[in-house]
């Protein structure tokens, strides 16, 4: 008797043990059951992606596990890590056909979660928890060309749709997309930027993503990023009510950076954020071609410190608005000429006196 017990209780143990990938001609199974993903995006331009489609390019891949109602450890992937999802241009799979995982059959529901991109090296200590969801840890990259899109998306008490197998993911970004546009005042007034010549100081680098709040917890430090972007000459258009701003660098070389909020540096404020701008201010005279040069010269930029907030100044009575936030594209426009931070042209302005009529008297000839 006591030997049959052990060998129920043995069985019992190797079907409690078996992973859902090793039962065999069981309903869960079957191909129609297996769970696979389609994903989309609400985005912007650039560096990021800019929507499903381009998130869909031959070899992106995103990681993803998955908590059954039913217990607390992961129903796919691991603790640290989501199972590989890699798009083959229209579609997505598993990168390991060992990782494929099926839909459950008696009405338990699902909480996915999952980021990208998979497995670049400043995205790390990705903890995933069936209460408290993911986290990961994220460090901006010095460089624009090594920084990424950090993506994330959850999708909570899924159960097999009716007419597919594939769970939605709404990916949206973590971080903070950044442009800049320059413009003058003045039409007479000119800058000619540096190839890579703007550099934002004084960010944090390094922070907590909380998926399920939506939240960052950033560690403080002081970083600098430089925007990639050619040379830009005077022959722009300027920065008026008529005339757009023109673009500093292209649309596919955002600086993707941590949200955060930070004040301009200032007499008050010593450890704000400033930029630094290396450049040539000049003013063109009246001929069209001659150059009064208020900054730099024809043959050598100089650097402009012009100090940098993360809100919108507040309108009368309110409050400032923070716009460096996950999920927005920020565009700082440079206005050269409208502060006291950059120097204001001299120009100038005349007006000619009337000449007084005098009566000379009457001269009679004699």
């Amino acid at each position: 008797m006591k030997k049959n017990l052990l060998y129920a209780l043995t069985a019992v143990a190797m079907l409690t043990g078996c992973a859902k990938s090793d039962v065999v001609d069981s309903e869960i199974n079957k191909e129609s059951n297996q769970i696979g993903f389609s994903t989309y995006k609400n985005i912007s331009r650039g560096n990021p992606v800019d929507d499903n489609t381009e998130f869909l390019k031959n070899g992106y891949a995103f990681g993803v596990t998955a908590f059954i109602s039913t217990s607390a450890s992961p129903y796919m992937g691991t603790a640290g890590e989501g199972i590989k999802i890699v798009s083959d241009g229209s579609k997505w799979g598993y990168q390991n056909a060992s990782d494929q995982a099926y839909w459950p059959t008696n009405n338990e529901t699902l909480d996915f979660y999952a980021y990208a991109p998979y497995g670049n090296a400043a995205i790390t200590n990705k903890a995933f928890d069936k209460t408290d969801g993911l986290k990961l840890t994220y460090t901006v990259p010095a460089t624009e060309a090594n920084q990424v899109d950090l993506m994330y998306a959850s999708a909570l008490t899924q159960t097999k749709p009716a007419d597919k197998t594939s769970v939605t993911l709404p990916f949206k970004h973590a971080l903070t997309q950044v442009h800049f546009r320059i413009g003058t005042k003045t039409t007479n007034l000119k800058v000619d930027v540096a190839a890579n010549g703007i550099t934002i100081n004084g960010l944090k680098a390094t922070g907590t993503f909380d998926v399920k709040e939506e939240t960052w917890e950033l560690v403080v430090s002081s970083s600098n990023y430089t925007v990639t972007s050619d040379a830009v000459t005077g022959g722009y258009v300027d920065g008026t009510e008529t005339n757009p701003y023109t673009a500093i660098g292209s649309a596919d070389k955002a600086l993707m950076l941590l949200p955060q909020e930070f004040a301009a540096k200032s007499e008050q404020v010593e450890n704000g954020a400033y930029l630094t701008i290396s450049c040539k201010i000049y003013q063109v005279l009246a001929d069209g071609t001659t150059k009064v040069y208020l900054h730099g010269s024809e043959d050598a930029y100089e650097s402009v410190t012009v100090g940098i907030s993360s809100a919108l100044p507040a309108e009368e009575n309110g409050e400032p608005t923070e716009i460096w936030k996950s999920n927005k594209k920020v565009t700082c426009n440079l206005l050269i000429g409208a502060a006291g931070t950059v120097l204001d042209p001299i120009e100038f302005e005349t007006t000619v006196k009337t000449w007084d009529d005098v009566e000379g008297g009457v001269i009679e000839p004699k």
